[in-house]
């Protein structure tokens, strides 16, 4: 278009064309990314109302009027505190775009950029949407313990249906330009901004006097209930987020819009004021988006990563080989036999194809992908590597048979990562020339799914290592942590106490269903028995035997689940373990174990999710003064995407200042009866009575005096 009168503000860009068209657009520059998002939407509404008054002025085109695809969630939080004040601007500028909205000079939201969170917020006010075809919109703040605010709640649910709006504002989902058109969500879709500029010009001085909003009929209950009751039954109460949202949702349709505006205001500002908010958001998003920063390395290398070799075509190297592959990297996959090596490959091939089915991938990617993938039963065919993992049955003399094997493989500034989830890395590395070359790298399974590694350095892993390893970690996508050597590392080790506390539940009595049916009531995705089932018994016992000693609660528990393996309960491969299988459905149904003792009275069911919660946040702790953890924000990383930890509570150390530190060191004194993993050191004592936490909002209050602990 044809561009007179630019005009300059703080925040953007207007330009007036000779036919009355004005284009809005955001300056770039430093000031402007890291500003304030709402002082920023009060001079993108002011300049529109202005323009919109001119008689000169036909319509308004506007570009994404914030930068990046996040919310400054710390200023955010900020601004909440001051609820009143708060409250006040965010009823201004709604107000204030709802008058937009109604008048009738066309306004068209142009989204030229992937359009997030406030981004997708101011879009929704516009009469019309035109996007770039490449681009994915959506509210991903869900998963950060917020929901669409800024009139966006109101907004999309009058312009979706109800099947189309709740996945968007409940569950975080993002969809392509083209689902968007489908569902209604966007009008027009183009190649590139200049003809985005033109449809949208054109598309103003046809509608001109017009009011283009479109409205969807009203939902009716039976189609609200459909809709909802499995995402309450997800939520349990346990996310503020999802029901204040639905809250909003449910009671706007006997309102005015302006009322319904103010119940959003509200229940935003309630949503951001609740200590469960900060603590999320904390974690999943400012925690996690530190380390996957590519500027955390400790020291500058010449490393680059394009052919590694992988040991073990089980679940845990195949997935590690089809996410390396995906990111570009040559594979060699060996194991004993190019049966079971090509077995392997089977595995990315499957995974490939459903991403083709649902539109992640086309099929010159997959065959490319593929293509790197490279199965083998020689070690005469690695050549010189960059990388070598050993994903390998977790047994010492095996990891060090073949690591021994191959390790002269590795070109001269290469490493070796063993993926063990339990085993000391500083006593595997004995089998190098070169130990400072050799680190623990811990994937989760399914790793194509699963977004942590656990990097375990060893005690003699050179800060190089360490900095390779956060680099291949991020090539992969994937979101990494520090931790330092011993048994069982971090993840593991406390996974182990979540389970041991269930197993040890169960040997005084409580009912095995009451003990599965709280840990998911606490925010568990799975409860701690049908876990054991899925990983097997013996696979269990088989890490507690490579533990340098067990407590009287470990060797209890050990002893009970030996004595179920030998029985022929080893879990779902056997079809009987806590739970019976049927082998033709699958189906499960909880078993009782009739010679355990039986409780005459039922057992408080918060006491068994405050067991089951309190018994890895206690075990965190000592982690973090053994020097196992640097941060709590390791942990918290850590135990929530690696292990399932409640995503609500923030983390181990998020759960214990929601708790607060003084209840927290009480309840572990009642349960201290119970075993020995309840034993509470002597400095978390002290910090109780200091009424200590660990994090001050989204800050970190550690480390504190060391020297005192």
């Amino acid at each position: 278009m044809d561009k007179i009168n630019p005009i300059y503000f703080t925040y953007f860009l207007s330009e007036r064309d000779e036919q009355g068209v004005v284009l809005i657009s955001p300056l770039i520059s430093t000031e402007t990314i890291h500003g304030n998002d709402l002082e920023r939407l009060e001079e993108f509404v002011t300049i529109i109302h202005d323009q919109i008054n001119l008689n000169e002025v036909k319509g308004i085109i506007f570009k994404n009027p914030l930068i990046g695809q996040a919310i400054n969630y710390d200023i955010l939080l900020q601004q909440a505190l001051d609820e009143n004040s708060f409250k006040l601007r965010l009823k201004s500028l709604l107000s204030n775009f709802n008058d937009l909205n109604q008048q009738k000079k066309p306004i068209v939201g142009l989204m030229d950029s992937d359009c997030m969170s406030l981004q997708l917020s101011t879009q929704l006010w516009a009469h019309c949407r035109i996007a770039l075809e490449q681009i994915k919109i959506g509210f991903p703040e869900v998963n950060y313990g917020l929901f669409p605010g800024f009139g966006a709640t109101i907004q999309i649910t009058e312009i979706l249906d109800a099947q189309d709006a709740l996945p968007l504002v409940l569950q975080a989902k993002i969809i392509t330009a083209q689902k968007a058109k489908e569902i209604g969500l966007i009008d027009l879709i183009s190649s590139n901004i200049d003809h985005a500029i033109f449809l949208a010009k054109t598309w103003i001085l046809e509608h001109v006097h017009e009011q283009a909003q479109k409205q969807t009929p009203p939902w009716d209950e039976a189609q609200w209930d459909n809709l909802t009751v499995p995402i309450k039954k997800r939520n349990l109460g346990i996310k503020p987020n999802i029901y204040n949202c639905m809250a909003v949702i449910y009671q706007k349709h006997n309102l005015s819009k302006q009322e319904a505006l103010r119940i959003e205001i509200a229940y935003f500002i309630q949503t951001l004021r609740d200590p469960i908010t900060c603590s999320i958001i904390r974690t999943q998003y400012f925690g996690i988006n530190e380390a996957t920063k590519a500027t955390v390395p400790l020291v500058h290398t010449s490393f680059e990563l394009q052919r590694m070799a992988i040991l073990g075509a089980g679940m845990m190297g195949s997935g590690i080989a089809f996410e390396a592959a995906r990111s570009g990297i040559d594979i060699i996959l060996k194991d004993v036999t190019l049966q079971q090596a090509e077995q392997g490959k089977k595995y990315a091939e499957k995974v490939s194809a459903k991403w083709v089915e649902l539109g992640k991938m086309n099929e010159e990617k997959r065959q490319a992908l593929l293509s790197r993938i490279s199965p083998t039963d020689q070690t005469k065919d690695f050549g010189e590597v960059d990388l070598i993992i050993e994903a390998v049955f977790e047994d010492k003399n095996l990891k060090a048979a073949v690591s021994t094997e191959t390790l002269h493989f590795l070109n001269n500034n290469g490493f070796f990562a063993s993926n063990t989830t339990s085993l000391p890395i500083s006593e595997l590395a004995l089998v190098s020339p070169k130990p400072e070359n050799f680190i623990g790298m811990h994937f989760f399974s399914p790793v194509d799914r699963m977004a942590l590694v656990e990097i375990i350095r060893g005690k003699q892993t050179s800060e190089q290592t360490l900095s390779k390893a956060l680099q291949v970690v991020r090539q992969l996508g994937k979101i990494p942590i520090v931790v330092h050597d011993g048994p069982a590392f971090f993840t593991s080790r406390i996974f182990f106490n979540y389970l041991l506390e269930a197993v040890t539940m169960l040997l005084e009595g409580i009912p095995a269903s009451l003990i599965d049916e709280q840990a998911i009531n606490a925010g568990f995705a799975v409860g701690p028995l049908a876990v054991l089932d899925e990983i097997s018994l013996s696979l269990m016992l088989h890490v507690y035997d490579q533990l340098p000693h067990l407590h009287p609660s470990q060797r209890r528990c050990y002893d009970y689940l030996k004595k179920l393996v030998d029985s022929g309960r080893n879990g779902r491969k056997s079809n009987r373990g806590f739970y019976d299988y049927e082998i033709a459905s699958g189906k499960k149904t909880i078993w009782q174990d009739s010679n355990l003792p039986t409780l005459t009275t039922s057992p408080e069911t918060i006491n068994i999710q405050d067991r089951l919660l309190h018994v890895m946040a206690l075990d965190s702790y000592r982690c973090l003064i053994e020097g196992i953890l640097d941060r709590p924000i390791d942990g918290d990383i850590g135990a929530t995407l690696g292990i399932g930890y409640p995503i609500h509570t923030g983390g181990v150390f998020g759960h214990i200042d929601q708790v607060g530190l003084q209840n927290f060191v009480r309840d572990c004194q009642r349960f201290a009866q119970l075993g020995e993993q309840w034993i509470i050191p002597t400095s978390l004592h002290q910090l109780a009575e200091e009424n200590y936490s660990f994090y001050l909002g989204l800050q970190s209050n550690w480390p504190i005096q060391k020297q005192n602990l």
